[in-house]
């Protein structure tokens, strides 16, 4: 049963008087729809710090709320107890409504008795009653999900006139959406009222989720349940001075034959509206292809290499592709026409997890077989000369797998592999410019353009090699004219209270190119419920830890100039606490500084990734790129100094101002190239040049051609590991322990060196790191894929970069502004670099005098400076 993005929120129980001035307030809404004296404009312009949202030509701080609309939940413990919630549905349901039980994620028993649906004013049955009384009675009214073998959690049985349920834990604690729905044929009348009640019970204590569905094309589209936490959030957001409300929205893309139904849309839209009068609202909106639009077009489906059809169309069907866009611009002309003072953007969202990545892609399946990609990558293969096009087929998953040259493909025997990356990084984003054109037009280029895409930093893990993500065309993405903000989640890695909340993308070069980048942080606070995802997924335990987290995550991007999102992604009230938005109220005033920013973030240290160098990583990859690329912002994060993220082209362009530029991956060059990183470098730079720096040329591995790059003379090594241990040298520089995979990585490189040049060697005795000045500055090659804090640190004192503190802290500093955030309980020394009063920037407290301080800093504990 597919349950996709749009719940609306469920009616409170509302006295009659309540109720007769909400529904007053909407009628006037309605009335006044489409009656504007100024429609609000809400887009990023530049501004000299950088780009910035702005609402009707004024800068705003870039900070959201996001939630998700649905109902709220049911305690039951081993006593019997009584449950009652009332729902207005906002539109008519005919023959389309049911109701769901589920039961959370924990292992017991559940009871329920005597469930009903009722007309409040008639007192009529709507769902036949007494329909947990016998198994005949249940098996009429009722059934479960998921069906047949594919439940393995949850089992049922009628006892003694109720329903027994037992819960169970999964294999590998994976749950699946298990729960009773009623069968769909539930009618209700819009603006009517109607009462669920029933009788639970259960051990351990647990809460249950009970939810009215509308369901409309295949989309489950919420409509009654307990009183949820969506819109007491919005509340909580508009007193914080948080007026941008981003929600999962039905899109109400309904068959041709008929009519447009917005109105579960425009009531959501309302009820937002009704507690947040200023609010701007920019609706997360499914770009999948419903259910209907499937059944008439089965070739448009995912095929992956086991021949089995996917869930969602193939971003290469052209049919879809413009499907998609037309009802994505008739959806925001519509919204622009109804809500013309409120509507602010919108977000479209497809493939895995809505973020714009292949479907599957941390998953061991392969796609690409389906009809539509294999005639696009024809068609890519004839605009680029090759004689076999039409004639060409995607490659094979075994071919796609494995990696007889070790972790980089050779040019020479496997360009077809490569071209397959490359074609399908620019199907993904070629989808993306479609739907973000449509929106633009849709809104009149008047509102915000949305979309999650570039993850350069985060797919380095994945099985299949980080290219099967399609998130490597960043470059055209950054091109268009279309887009206002990119965004994804913080990272998923080191995220945790004691981390340093990494972005995934190249934020940098996204904000080069005019565009803002936003974090969308789904911190599982104290208040997530769950508990397995809660500890895998860093969760914090306590209100002080999210404080803490909360405050570090958002003057981290008020000092690099990011928007964000507080998100309560399942919809439980993750951001229901007061307290905790009285961390977004105490950094109003470093906000209001960074809206007037004179220059944007420019850190001292870059990381540099290539796109087309992550095309060439294979299957199993991983072992060298996760360390190298994933992970090094950990270490990054706690050198003690902010760090910046670009992409090889800004680099090339020179338009990377650090003075330490770390290339994590370019080993892809193309003549053009390495001369563009001669050219374009500017004086008294360090670079680090990773792993295989310039290793691949377009026709060929070249270890010659490695020279050009770094200035070394290069030669392929064999150790039994890729481990790097301090030499001397190194070791005079702060180097202590051996860092790096213990794995054989392949192909591996040393240079020659002097032993004073040499600051760790592998097992083999070979250097593994090693340093050369030359008239630019200083040229560092780093063979072992893997950074530590202490070799960024001691990179970054040979290139004369400011270090805030010598500690393994989270540290960012902007226009006179540093955020900290202690990783150890103790004293910190602290460098601002200036004889200046050191003032705490959330208070006004005036704390010393730099250049140097010393403070006592609790674990976790955060502060905010102005100096």
């Amino acid at each position: 049963m597919k349950t996709t993005f749009p719940f609306r929120t469920c009616g409170s129980v509302w006295s009659k008087i309540e109720f007769k001035l909400r529904l007053v307030f909407c009628l006037w809404l309605l009335c006044n729809a489409n009656v504007s004296t100024a429609e609000v404009t809400v887009r990023v312009q530049p501004t000299r710090g950088g780009p910035q949202i702005h609402v009707n030509g004024k800068p705003v701080p870039p900070r959201f709320f996001f939630g998700v609309p649905r109902g709220g939940t049911s305690t039951i413990d081993e006593q019997w107890t009584d449950h009652v919630f009332e729902f207005t549905p906002g539109a008519d349901v005919i023959a389309a409504g049911t109701l769901h039980f589920r039961f959370g994620q924990l292992a017991g028993e559940v009871w329920l008795s005597n469930v009903r649906v009722v007309d409040v004013e008639t007192g009529n049955d709507v769902m036949s009653p007494g329909s947990f009384a016998t198994p005949e009675k249940f098996n009429e009214v009722w059934n479960l999900w998921p069906p047949g073998e594919q439940n393995i959690v949850g089992r049922v049985a009628v006892t003694n006139g109720a329903l027994h349920v037992t819960v169970i834990n999964p294999p590998g604690n994976t749950w699946p959406d298990f729960h009773l729905h009623s069968h769909l044929g539930l009618s209700f009348s819009v603006n009517r009222k109607y009462r669920v009640t029933f009788r639970a019970r259960a051990t351990p204590k647990r809460q249950i989720y009970p939810a009215v569905y509308q369901v409309n094309n295949g989309e489950y589209v919420g409509i009654g349940g307990p009183p949820g936490p969506f819109l007491q959030q919005v509340a909580l957001a508009r007193d914080a001075g948080v007026n941008l409300v981003s929600f999962s929205a039905p899109n109400c893309w309904t068959p041709p034959e008929k009519p447009l139904d917005w109105r579960t849309l425009d009531d959501l839209c309302r009820q937002i509206i009704e507690v947040n009068p200023k609010a701007l609202l920019v609706p997360r909106v499914s770009g999948y292809a419903p259910d209907w639009w499937l059944r008439q077009h089965p070739e448009a489906l995912m095929i992956y290499d086991t021949n089995q059809p996917g869930k969602f169309a193939s971003v290469s069907h052209r049919g879809y592709r413009a499907a998609t866009a037309a009802h994505l611009e008739e959806l925001c002309r519509h919204l622009t026409k109804t809500f013309p003072n409120h509507f602010a953007g919108v977000h479209p969202c497809g493939q895995n997890t809505g973020e714009w990545f292949y479907e599957g892609s941390w998953e061991r399946p392969l796609s690409g077989y389906d009809p539509a990609t294999r005639e696009a990558f024809r068609v890519w293969l004839k605009a680029r000369g090759d004689a076999n096009f039409a004639t060409a087929e995607p490659p094979s998953s075994d071919e796609r797998r494995t990696h007889p040259n070790g972790v980089l493909r050779d040019p020479t025997r496997e360009r077809r592999l490569i071209e397959f990356a490359r074609f399908q990084q620019r199907e993904m984003a070629d989808m993306v410019l479609a739907l973000a054109s449509a929106a633009r037009r849709g809104s009149d280029g008047k509102k915000l353009v949305v979309f999650f895409y570039g993850y350069h930093f985060e797919f380095p893990p994945l099985a299949n090699g980080a290219a099967t993500s399609g998130h490597y065309a960043l470059a055209p993405v950054l091109q268009s004219r279309d887009i206002d903000i990119l965004c994804s989640p913080i990272s998923y890695f080191d995220r945790e209270w004691l981390g340093t909340a990494p972005s995934m993308s190249p934020a940098e070069s996204v904000r080069n190119a005019g565009i803002l980048w936003l974090n969308e942080d789904d911190s599982r606070t104290h208040l997530d419920t769950r508990t397995i995802e809660h500890a895998q997924e860093g969760g914090l335990v306590n209100l002080r830890q999210t404080q803490q987290v909360m405050l570090r995550n958002t003057a981290q991007a008020a000092l690099r100039g990011f928007g964000t999102w507080w998100m309560d992604l399942p919809g439980e009230g993750w951001f229901n606490d007061a307290a905790v938005w009285e961390e977004q109220k105490e950094l109003l005033p470093v906000e209001r500084a960074m809206v007037k920013r004179a220059r944007p973030f420019t850190p001292e240290i870059a990381a540099i990734v290539g796109e087309d160098s992550m095309c060439h990583l294979t299957a199993g990859s991983s072992v060298a790129a996760q360390p190298l690329i994933y992970n090094a912002r950990a270490a990054l994060g706690r050198c003690g100094a902010p760090y910046g993220q670009f992409t090889l082209t800004d680099a090339l362009a020179g338009n990377v101002p650090a003075k330490l530029q770390i290339f994590l991956a370019a080993w892809s060059l193309a003549p053009i190239e390495r001369h563009a990183l001669i050219d374009n470098r500017p004086l008294n730079t360090t670079r680090v040049w990773c792993y295989a720096p310039g290793y691949l040329r377009p026709d060929r591995n070249d270890v010659v051609a490695m020279n050009e790059v770094t200035g070394f003379k290069h030669r392929a090594v064999s150790p039994g590991s890729a481990e790097a241990t301090p030499t001397e040298a190194g070791r005079k520089l702060g180097l202590t322990k051996p860092w790096g995979p213990k794995e054989a990585v392949q192909p591996l490189f040393t240079v020659e060196a002097a032993a004073e040049e040499t600051l760790a060697t592998y097992q083999d005795g070979s250097p593994a790191v090693a340093l050369r000045h030359n008239k630019h500055g200083l040229d560092v090659f780093l063979g072992v894929p893997a950074l530590t804090p202490e070799l960024v640190r001691a990179l970054a004192r040979m290139s004369e970069v400011h270090l805030f503190t010598e500690e393994n802290a989270s540290v960012w500093a902007a226009e006179g502004f540093l955020s900290i955030q202690a990783h150890k309980t103790g004293s910190i020394a602290i460098q601002t670099g200036r004889s200046r009063s050191v003032v705490d920037a959330l208070t006004g407290n005036t704390l010393g005098r730099g250049p140097s301080l010393t403070f006592t800093m609790e674990a976790g504990e955060v502060r905010v400076l102005k100096y």
